[in-house]
Parts: C-alpha cells; structure tokens; sequence
C-alpha cells in the first residue's frame, strides 16, 4: 500500500517500504465524557531521505532530532489516491538512523484544540465597542440587553449583603452593579480568534447562558503593563543638564524634571500604550480613570561655599502640586553634596486624561557666615553617581497602574471573565451538553451535536451491519465497560464560599448496572460552580461574607473569591432604581437563574440518554466489520448501528486502525438500551 506525507507546500515525504498506515476514527468516546477525541494514524515511519531530513531542518548526516525534537509538520496523510487525514499534523517522536522517523499523525479536533492551546479567556480581544466606561448611562444601556448580540449585560446578583428587591434603589458602585457576559458571545471570540468556523444544532438554552462577574473587576495585567512607565534622564551630549554656579545667591529653582529615556539599558520601560507617554513633554497621562502609584527620584549636586541648600521632589497633576517628598539638605559650607530627591504617591485616582509630571525645588537652607547664602546645584545629567563605592540610585520617573477598578473606569469585556483557559471553556460547555465535536478539515467547519438527542433521533434509521462483520475474524463480548462506575456522577465546581445548603447543588448521576465496578467516581467536574438563590429571589455570588466576632453598629463584611459561575438568563425583569449619587435612573434588567442546569434534573434526562441507554445493560462488542473507504472518510459516529443477531442498536464508539488493503476493521460497539 503506498503511502506518503503531502506537505502544506505539496512536497511528497515517502513512507518506509515496510511501515504499515493504519487511521483510527473516534470523534466522541461516550465513555470519556470529560475529554474530546480526534482522528489519528498509528504510528509510522517516514523514509530516512534527503528530503524528509531537509523538511524537518535536519541534518542530513549521522543522528537527528538533537536540535528539533518532537518537530511538527502540517501535513495530509493518504494511502493509495485516498486522502485518509487531510488538513493533519505529523509530530516526529524519534529517530533511528538509516531506518526513519517515527511519527504520530494527528487530524480531526486536533487542529482546533492546537491552535487555543494555553491560551486564557482574558487575552481575547473583543470588538472595541464593546468597550465603554463604568457610568451610569453605560450601565442603563446595559441593563437593556437582552440577547448574546449585545456580549454583556448589566444584571442583578445578591453579592452577599442582601439581593435587591423590587424598586429597591441600587447604587452603581458602592453595590457594585458590574455587567456579565453571555457565553455564547465568547464563545464565538475563541473561534473567531482561532480561525475556525462553527455550526449547531446546539441546544435552546446555549444562547441564554451568561457569565456573572463573580469576583471584583479590575484592570488585567496585560492592561497595566501597555501603561507602566519606567523612565530616565538621556545623558547624551550633556542636553537635558541644569546647573547654576555656586558663588552666586539665587531664589528658588523650580524645574519640572526632564525624564525623556526609557531605553533598557538600565531596566527602564516605555508604556506599550499609545499617547499614554509624552517625552517632550515629559509626562504620562492617563487615557481612563485609573488608581495609580507615583514614584521619582532625582539626583542633584548641591554646591554650598557659604551655607546649606536643600532639594525637595513633587508630584503634579495636570500642573496641579498634589504632594511632595522629604526635604534632603546638603552639608552646611560644602563644596559639593550629592543628595537625592524623592517623592511617592500611593493610590492616586486620575480622571481620564489626567497628566503626571514630577517637579524639583532647590532653596536656600541654612545660613553661612555672616547670614550669607552662596550655593549652586548641577542636575539632570543622566550619569550614574558613585560615593564611597556605592551607587547612588538613578534618575527615575515610575507609574504603575494599580488593578483596583475605579468608579467611571473603563470596562473591557475580557477583563470581567474568570482566570480560565479557553480550552477548559470549550470543553466545560461540551460536557454540559454532551456535545459531540465533529470537523471537516477542509472548512475548518466544526459541528456540535447533542450526543444523546441525535442518537435517539437517528435510531429508527440505524442501519443493518449484520451483513458487513467479519465472520472469519474474532468478535470479543465485554460485559465490563471499561473506566466506568456503579455510580457515574456529574458535578459542577466546589466552591468553599457557598453555603452549606448548596453543597452538591446540581449534582446528578447515572447508575450502570455493573456490580464489579468501583462504587462512584466522577465521570465530569464543570469549571464553573452551581449557584443558589439569596432572599430577596436574586441568585447568590458570595462576594462578601458577614464579619462575626466583631461588635459594630453597622454589620461589616469580610471579602471573598466565589469560584467562576455559570447562570441562565429568563424572560423575567425586575424594576429597580438605579445611581451614582447625583443621578438616578430606572432600570428593568432580565434576572438569572440556576433553573435547567441540574444535572440531576434536567441535563442527564435531556442530553445524556445515550449514556443512560449504554448503563442500562452493558455490553461492548469488538467484531471485524468490512468498510470501503468512504465509509471511513465520512464515518459518523452519531447514526448507531443494528444487528440482527444481537437485536439491538449499538453506539459505534471506535473505528480502530483501518488499513486500506486489510479485508475488514476493528469497530467497538456500546450497546445501547433505551
């Protein structure tokens, strides 16, 4: 059987003489509920060519894979004039000399799940206008979505100091009214973002789903570091150095210090930002309301033949003295003193548009001899200053943006989604469902069915295999299904900041009739936590929990992190009033609730029937069956099968290594009893 590799160039790579190609197809094993399969080769081997070697930037003598181990190669692996793995990936494993590289070919799902690998929610980028500041109009409009189309929507949660009730008044940020994000909506951005496209049938209630922000919002990190400014005073030629001799009487100096050099020869830093960092102007502006902290140090030389002079540094906002650092003096009828100037500014709230400039002041200090002032200073000069064989610190301008989210602060779609992967979120709703993933590799289409409904749906036509198996080959009964449990449970997250009553909320499991198994395992855990409903009818986000032990007038809250959450938006409003404190408005946002997504209730019943139906009498069947090839290139896991014999549908869960010039295929049915 001839076989070969065909690059994404269209370049041939041969296979060894003796390496036989065999495909496994298996988009979703029912049995491993919380992973996603793909399509693959067995392993085999490509010829130790020239070629090959120079495809994988080898050399092309002696061993390899000492400077590219485990090399991948997009490829499309096909056997005779049949395509078996278009669109695939060929990762090199090993090497022996003379006889080839060993290689796994990988096709399906894979290519998907490469192309988001370590990647988190929070570095999507969403559409810019979605972008918007955390004000009250911003929030009255959002409060009006109703649909994914808007990405978020401004919604009501009992934080844990009591839920809103109907025409309560809300005050937008000492209750934090923060906006939640629809889960289809980002679900689209990872495929928009990975280049895929996708397609349904995926269930009523996907489109309904949302994100509460289940912890405080804050500016991400990616976010502060394109802001953080770290910046020196350029050296070059002497241009920025302010001096005045010392045999002169002077008022007071006042400068605004020229930082201009943010190159990273000493561990300065420009921001990433746009407009944020002027350097002629030798300021750094803030293009949102943030929290910053300030910081500066200058280094002045303090020249006093009569007398003392002292240096103190200030901090500006938009011209504006907001504060200044401790008065350095230098020593009384010394030529020259080295002194250094610092200021800092902790938490400081700027509007947007808010500029930061760093001023120094030089005065007269203590007097000299006979009541007289002589001093003059030398400044700005960049150099790095040494006394007694230790430097003094450098010249330096630091802002950093701090991650406590201010009122007005903009709002970032990204930035409200918990610290998860997006691989986890894919899979987390695939689990929900019971999804199985199917793509064409061609496309770059990826279809979602619901495992369970489809199955059931297609059963009535399930065709007959009896005249397809093998007889001339063994055909292994197994009574046992592998990895499964007596008690099979399906369970969203724990999460410590719940309340008792909710510890197991939205549990379920599935039974399967196999008194050999181990008693109970988890068969799924969500990413997401179940979510119980406060007193006033508003779903629970235990933000804060009630202080005990402390006597106060006033009850006070302790903070907590809830685990990330996952809730389903109804029809129902709830009319409240909503401020910030010198303007309210009336709002009527849709409530969540938890309702439909207990397993238990509603998820096992409506999407896992085919798991229930392959419990109910387990049987595994492993026959010989005789396929042609497009019968295995089109293979659809989600058509179950008949036999005769056995008077039965069967779920076919692995076509296992189909060779092109062997008669028949090993296919694992699961019976499936409904």
């Amino acid at each position: 059987m001839a076989a070969s590799l065909i690059l994404a160039d269209g370049q041939r790579l041969p296979v060894a003489a003796d390496s036989r190609v065999g495909l496994t197809v298996q988009a979703n094993d029912i049995l491993k509920t919380s992973s996603v399969q793909s399509d693959y080769s067995n392993t085999l081997t490509l010829a130790d060519t020239p070629e090959v070697r120079a495809a994988m930037e080898q050399a092309q003598h002696g061993m390899s894979l000492s400077e590219v181990p485990y090399a991948q190669l997009p490829c499309t692996l096909e056997t005779s004039a049949t395509e078996v793995l278009p669109n695939a990936v060929a990762i090199v494993e090993q090497h022996e000399t003379g006889k080839g590289f060993e290689a796994q070919v990988l096709g399906g799902n894979k290519n998907f799940y490469a192309a988001i690998e370590g990647k988190k929610l929070r570095e999507l980028a969403f559409n810019y206008n979605t972008e918007h500041d955390w004000v009250l109009q911003a929030a009255v409009v959002g409060a009006g979505h109703s649909d994914y189309s808007h990405v978020y929507i401004y919604d009501l949660y009992d934080r844990g100091k009591g839920g809103t009730a109907d025409s309560d008044t809300v005050r937008l940020w000492e209750d934090e009214l923060l906006p939640s994000v629809y889960a289809r909506a980002v679900w689209q951005q990872i495929f928009d973002e990975a280049r895929f496209k996708w397609a349904g049938p995926m269930p009523s209630l996907f489109d309904r789903l949302v994100l509460p922000t289940a912890s405080a919002l804050g500016y991400s990190e990616d976010f502060r570091k394109s802001r953080r400014l770290l910046a020196g005073i350029d050296h070059a030629g002497g241009k920025n150095t302010d001096s005045g001799r010392p045999y002169e009487g002077r008022p007071e100096v006042q400068r605004v210090v020229p930082f201009d050099y943010t190159a990273a020869r000493y561990g300065y830093v420009a921001p990433t930002a746009a407009l944020v960092w002027n350097p002629q102007a030798h300021s750094w502006k803030a293009l949102e309301p943030c929290y910053v902290n300030v910081s500066g140090s200058v280094t002045v030389n303090l020249q006093n033949p009569y007398g003392s002079s002292q240096a103190q540094l200030f901090t500006y906002v938009n011209g504006q003295e907001i504060g200044g650092g401790p008065i350095v003096e230098s020593k009384k009828g010394a030529d020259s003193t080295y002194v250094t100037a610092t200021t800092n500014a902790s938490k400081l709230l700027l509007k947007a548009g808010d500029t930061i400039t760093l001023k120094i002041k030089l005065n007269k200090a203590k007097a000299g001899i006979y009541g007289t002032h002589k001093w003059g200073y030398e400044m700005f000069t960049g150099a790095v200053y040494v006394m007694e064989g230790n430097p003094l610190p450098l010249d330096s301008f630091s802002v950093e943006v701090l991650a406590d989210f201010p009122p007005g602060g903009r709002v970032r779609v990204q930035d409200l989604l918990p610290d998860m992967t997006q691989k986890d979120f894919v899979k987390g709703l695939i689990g929900l469902f019971g999804l199985t993933q199917q793509t064409d590799p061609y496309t770059r289409l990826i279809t979602f069915t619901p495992t369970g409904p489809a199955l059931q749906q297609n059963a009535p036509n399930a065709p007959d295999w009896s005249h397809k198996l093998d007889s001339s080959q063994p055909a292994p009964r197994l009574f046992h299904l592998s990895g499964q449990a007596q008690q099979n449970w399906f369970r969203w997250k724990e999460d410590d900041t719940n309340p008792e009553s909710a510890k197991e909320l939205g549990d379920g499991m599935l039974p399967c009739a196999d008194s050999t198994l181990e008693a109970k395992r988890d068969a799924l855990v969500l990413p997401w936590a179940a979510t119980t409903t406060g007193p006033n009818g508003l779903l629970l986000l235990p933000v804060y929990k009630a202080r005990v032990g402390t006597v106060s007038v006033e009850q006070q809250f302790d903070k907590q992190s809830p685990a990330p959450r996952l809730v389903v938006q109804t029809g129902q409003t709830r009319l409240v009033k909503l401020t910030d404190g010198k303007t309210t408005e009336t709002i009527r946002p849709l409530i969540t609730t938890f309702g439909g997504l207990d397993f238990a209730s509603s998820l096992l019943p409506a999407y896992y029937t085919h798991l229930a139906a392959a419990y109910r009498r387990p049987l595994v069947l492993k026959p010989s069956v005789h396929l042609l090839p497009p019968e295995v290139t089109d293979f659809n896991q989600l058509q179950p099968v008949w036999l005769e014999a056995e008077g039965a549908i069967f779920y076919a869960n692995k076509l296992d290594n189909w060779e092109e010039d062997q008669a028949s295929t090993v296919v694992e049915l699961i019976r499936l009893t409904y």
